[in-house]
C-alpha cells in the first residue's frame, strides 16, 4: 500500500493507540525508507540577520500611481524610503477590517482577537503558499507535516486534520464536511492579488457557522479594478524548484473590469528524518478571473472563478491526483450611506484520488443572503444561508471505507447581531446568535456577547463570551476499518450518535497606543470544552473501537503583539503566544489516549520581524520564529530565520533572493507516529514585473 500521506492515515492515527501492532501493521503499512541524503545550502545572506533580526514591520499597502483617464492604473511593487516617512504608525494600525462583524470597520475597534496579514507582508516575506502567509499573523500555529500536508490552527487543537478553523476565501467556505477541516495542498492563491488575510482567534461561530470554533481565516483578493496590467512573477531555488505566474487585467466600458491569471508551483520532495528521500514532491496548476462591474450608482456585481490540477508525490505508489473548480457570483446593493444588502452563490467542485486507497468527488452549492443597516445608536447586520454538498466516495483499499459511499448534507441557517452604542465613541455592546440545522447533529444555537470600552484616545478595552459548536463529519458518523467487503472483523466502527463538540469561550483584551510609534495589542482567553472526540474501546475485547464524545478539555493562554515605528526607514514588529491544554474523560469513558491524538501544540511560539528601507530601493527583511516543544507525537522545538534582500532597480520591477530555515539543514515541524519528515534549508531567486 502506498504512504498515503493524507489525511485518512491521520485520522487512522486517533485510533492508533488502542490497536496492537500486528493489527496496525496489517491496516495501515509503514513506509520503509530510502538511503542518501540531499544537501542543501545557503548563501552570505545570513550574515545580514545580525543588522535586523530582533524585530520586524508591520506591513503596509503598495499605492498606485495616478494614470492619465485614458489608461488603466498601475501597480507598484515596493515603496522608498521617502514614501516610508509619509506613513505613520495610526496607518499601520487602523487597518479596514470586515470578519469581526461582517461589514467595514477599524483593526483597533475590534472587540476579538484579529490580525491582519496584508498584501505587502506577504510582498515583503517573500513567502510562495498561503500557508507560510499564515504564520506571519500572531498566534497561528502553522506546522509543515510532509511536501504537500500542513497542521494549521489557533488558541489549540492543532493537528493533521485539524477542524476547529472556518476558513474563507472571497467568501467561499474551504472546510470540507469529509473532516471539518481544510485540504492546505489545493488551496492556492495568486498571492500578488491578495489583498489581506483576517485571522479572529477565538469564536467566530455566530456570524460564520459552525467550526468557527477557535478562530476565523477570511483571505480577500483585491478587486479587478485594482489589478490593472500585467504582472508576471517567479522565482525558483533548491527547495523551490520553480513556481510563477501571470496576470492580465484590463476594462470592458467604463465601469466594468476584469482579470485573468495562471500560475504554475512545483516543489522538491522533503527528507525522511532517517535521512532518504521522502518523495513527496508537490506540482500543481491553476487558472482563474475575476470581474468586477459598477451596473449602476449603488449596484456592484462581481464575478470570479478558478481550477486548479496537481499531482503530488509519495513515498511508495502511484501519485496523489487532484483538481476542482469553483465560480462565485456576488450582488451588492447600497440602500444608504450606512446600509447594504449582498446576495451571493458559489459553486465548488473537487476531486481527490489516492490510487489504490481513496477517492472523493464533491461537489458543495452555497446560497446567501445578507442585509446591514445603522439605525440610531444600532448596527445591525442579518442574513440567511443555504448550503447542500454531495460526495461520492470511492472505496479503494481494504483498510478503510465511508458507509455509507455516497452522501448529501444540508446545512441552513439564519444569524442576527446587534452592535449598540450605548455611549457613542465611548462604549458598546455587542449580541447576536446564529441558529442552524444540519445534517449530522440537527439543531444548533452558537450566540455571543460582547463589550468595547474605549476610555482614551489610543486604547481599547474589549470583552466577551461565545458559545460555538464543531459539528460531526463524515469521519465521525461513518468511517470503518477494516473495509468489511475484506471479511475482516471491523476494528474501528461506524458511530451514527456523535453528537457536536461544545466550547464556552470567555475573551479579554486591550490595545493601547501610548505615542504615536509605538501599540501593544494583549488578548487572554479561556476555553470550555465538552463532547470533545474520544477513542472506545467496546466489549471484552476491546474491539470494534467508536469514535465518541467522552473527553472535556480547558484551555487557557494569551497573546501579545507589539508595533514599533524605530525610523521612518526601519519599522519592527513581534508577537509572543502561551497556551496551555487540558483533558479530561468523562464518567465512562476508557479512551487510552485521552486527548493525545486531538492536539499538539507549542505552550509558547513567538516571532519578530524586521523591515528596514536601505538607499538605492533596497529592502531587507528578517523573520526570527519559535515554536516550543510538541507532547504527541513528541516534536523538539525549534528556533529559525527566514531572511529576504530585495531591489527595486525601476519602479514596477523588483527581483529578491529569499531564505528560510537558514539556522539548521533540517528539522521536523510536526513528527508522526510511524514516519516524520523534515523540512530542510531553504534559499530561492525571486523576481515581480508590472507594465
Amino acid at each position: 500500500m502506498p504512504d498515503h500521506k493524507f489525511f485518512l492515515v491521520r485520522v487512522c492515527k486517533v485510533v492508533a493507540a488502542p490497536i496492537s501492532r500486528s493489527h496496525f501493521d496489517r491496516l495501515f503499512l509503514r513506509p520503509g525508507s530510502l538511503s542518501g541524503t540531499a544537501r542543501t545550502f545557503v548563501v552570505a545572506l545570513a550574515a545580514c540577520s545580525v543588522a535586523a533580526s530582533i524585530s520586524a514591520q508591520e506591513a503596509y499597502r503598495t499605492p498606485t500611481e495616478p494614470e492619465p483617464p485614458a489608461e488603466p492604473p498601475r501597480e507598484t511593487v515596493y515603496r522608498s524610503p521617502s514614501e516610508l516617512k509619509k506613513l505613520s504608525l495610526e496607518d499601520l494600525v487602523d487597518v479596514q477590517i470586515t470578519s469581526a462583524s461582517r461589514r467595514p470597520g477599524l483593526l483597533s475597534h475590534a472587540s476579538s482577537a484579529i490580525d491582519v496579514v496584508t498584501s505587502e507582508d506577504i510582498r515583503r516575506s517573500g513567502v510562495t503558499n498561503l500557508p507560510d502567509a499564515l504564520r506571519l499573523a500572531p498566534g497561528m500555529q502553522v506546522a509543515q507535516v510532509d511536501g504537500d500536508s500542513w497542521a494549521i490552527s489557533t488558541r489549540g487543537f492543532n493537528i493533521s486534520t485539524a477542524n476547529k478553523m472556518q476558513v474563507l476565501m472571497d467568501g467561499r467556505s474551504l472546510y470540507t464536511p469529509l473532516f471539518s477541516g481544510v485540504f492546505w495542498d489545493v488551496q492556492q492563491a495568486f498571492l500578488p492579488d491578495v489583498e489581506q488575510i483576517e485571522v479572529i482567534r477565538g469564536p467566530g461561530a455566530t456570524l460564520w457557522g459552525a467550526n468557527a470554533v477557535n478562530g476565523v481565516i477570511n483571505i480577500r483578493t483585491k478587486s479587478a479594478e485594482e489589478t490593472q496590467g500585467t504582472l508576471v512573477y517567479g522565482g525558483a531555488g533548491n527547495e523551490e524548484t520553480g513556481f510563477g505566474g501571470v496576470r492580465y487585467g484590463g476594462r470592458i466600458g467604463r465601469d466594468t473590469f476584469y482579470r485573468v491569471y495562471v500560475m504554475h508551483h512545483s516543489r522538491d520532495s522533503l527528507t525522511l528524518e532517517s535521512g532518504g528521500d521522502a518523495r513527496d514532491d508537490t506540482h500543481i496548476t491553476q487558472g482563474g478571473f475575476r470581474i468586477d462591474s459598477k451596473v449602476t450608482a449603488d449596484d456592484t456585481v462581481t464575478f470570479q472563478g478558478d481550477a486548479y490540477g496537481g499531482r503530488f508525490g509519495q513515498l511508495t505508489g502511484t501519485d496523489i491526483e487532484v483538481d476542482g473548480q469553483n465560480l462565485i457570483a456576488r450582488w451588492t446593493r447600497h440602500l444608504a450611506k450606512d446600509s447594504s444588502l449582498t446576495l451571493q452563490t458559489y459553486f465548488d467542485r473537487t476531486h481527490r484520488l489516492i490510487p489504490t486507497v481513496f477517492e472523493e468527488d464533491r461537489e458543495t452549492f452555497d446560497l446567501e443572503l445578507q442585509h446591514s443597516f445603522r439605525s440610531g445608536r444600532h448596527d445591525v447586520v442579518y442574513g440567511a444561508n443555504y448550503r447542500v454538498s454531495h460526495d461520492d466516495i470511492g472505496n479503494l483499499g481494504p483498510s478503510l471505507a465511508f458507509l455509507p459511499d455516497e452522501k448529501t448534507v444540508h446545512l441552513m441557517s439564519v444569524y442576527a447581531q446587534d452592535e449598540w452604542h450605548l455611549v457613542p465613541e465611548k462604549f458598546s455592546i455587542t449580541g447576536g446568535s446564529k441558529f442552524e440545522y444540519n445534517s449530522f447533529s440537527g439543531f444548533e444555537v452558537q450566540p455571543t456577547g460582547r463589550f468595547t470600552w474605549l476610555p482614551a484616545d489610543g486604547q481599547t478595552v474589549w470583552g466577551a463570551i461565545s458559545r460555538a459548536v464543531r459539528t460531526p463529519t463524515r469521519i465521525d458518523q461513518d468511517l470503518v476499518a477494516p473495509n468489511p467487503s475484506t471479511g475482516v472483523p471491523a476494528i474501528l466502527g461506524a458511530n451514527r450518535d456523535f453528537e457536536s463538540e461544545e466550547l464556552i469561550a470567555y475573551e479579554l483584551g486591550y490595545r493601547v497606543k501610548p505615542s504615536s510609534s509605538i501599540s501593544f495589542d494583549f488578548s487572554l482567553f479561556y476555553n470550555d470544552y465538552d463532547n470533545i472526540r474520544s477513542v472506545e474501546p467496546q466489549g471484552p475485547t476491546g474491539r470494534p473501537i467508536l469514535l465518541q464524545n467522552k473527553l472535556t478539555a480547558e484551555s487557557f493562554g494569551g497573546t501579545l503583539g507589539v508595533k514599533w515605528g524605530i525610523a521612518d526607514w526601519w519599522r519592527v514588529d513581534g508577537s509572543i503566544s502561551i497556551l496551555e491544554i487540558d483533558f479530561d474523560r468523562t464518567a465512562g469513558s476508557a479512551d487510552p489516549n485521552p486527548g493525545r491524538s486531538e492536539a499538539n501544540d507549542p505552550t509558547c511560539s513567538f516571532m519578530v520581524h524586521s523591515a528596514i528601507d536601505l538607499p538605492g530601493n533596497i529592502q531587507f527583511d528578517s523573520y526570527l520564529r519559535y515554536a516550543g516543544d510538541l507532547p504527541s507525537p513528541a516534536t523538539p522545538s525549534y528556533l529559525q530565520l527566514d531572511l529576504r534582500l530585495g531591489w527595486s532597480p525601476a519602479k514596477n520591477f523588483e527581483v529578491a533572493i529569499v531564505g528560510r530555515n537558514l539556522l539548521d539543514e533540517r528539522h521536523p515541524e510536526f513528527r508522526g507516529t510511524t514516519l516524520t519528515r523534515e523540512v530542510g534549508r531553504s534559499v530561492y531567486g525571486t523576481f515581480r514585473w508590472s507594465f
